[in-house]
């Protein structure tokens, strides 16, 4: 279109359309193959990156901790509002300490993302069993109970460049 608009025969400078005809030549030159094509490292299998945990009793006991929680609410009467920051908080912490315990060099972001989930998700389901054993349910405020987690996910890949250029 801008061809025909700069075309000498409609009133066109032929200086200007001689730099768009050259122009369209060298668009229309064959691209050369890549010589190098980088290939992507394959990823490492689950049984490649699990490793067994230095403070496996150390793990358990703070795990067991980070259940009963919720428990302070019910029987101890602490503000709801205090023991969903505090079950919140120790969870994420006690997460982002079991996945560096149990996997080991590597493992990649995917890995590291799969098991904070994987770890969370039976905390926080048996924080909630015990908050509706104890008379104090978590369940209406549980995507604040994710909110730590998410920034522990956050901080494996920040954006996705966000805060951070993403490498490896």
């Amino acid at each position: 279109m801008w061809a025909r608009i700069a075309h000498p025969d409609v009133g066109g400078d032929p200086a200007h359309f001689a730099q768009l005809d050259h122009a369209r030549r060298i668009l229309l030159l064959p691209v050369p193959a890549p010589i190098f094509v980088a290939v992507p490292k394959p990823r490492a299998g689950w049984s490649q990156v699990l490793q067994r945990p230095k403070h496996l009793a150390a793990l358990v006991i703070t795990g067991a901790t980070t259940i009963s929680l919720p428990a302070l609410a019910g029987l101890v009467g602490v503000p709801f509002t205090v023991v969903v920051a505090v079950a919140a908080l120790a969870s994420a912490m006690w997460v982002a300490w079991c996945v560096r315990e149990i996997l080991n060099r590597n493992a990649d972001r995917g890995h590291r993302i799969a098991a904070l989930a994987l770890c969370w998700l039976p905390i926080a389901c048996a924080q909630v069993l015990v908050s509706l054993v104890v008379g104090a349910s978590l369940v209406p405020v549980l995507p604040l109970l994710a909110l730590p987690l998410v920034a522990v996910v956050a901080t494996v890949n920040p954006g996705a460049g966000l805060w951070r250029p993403v490498g490896r």
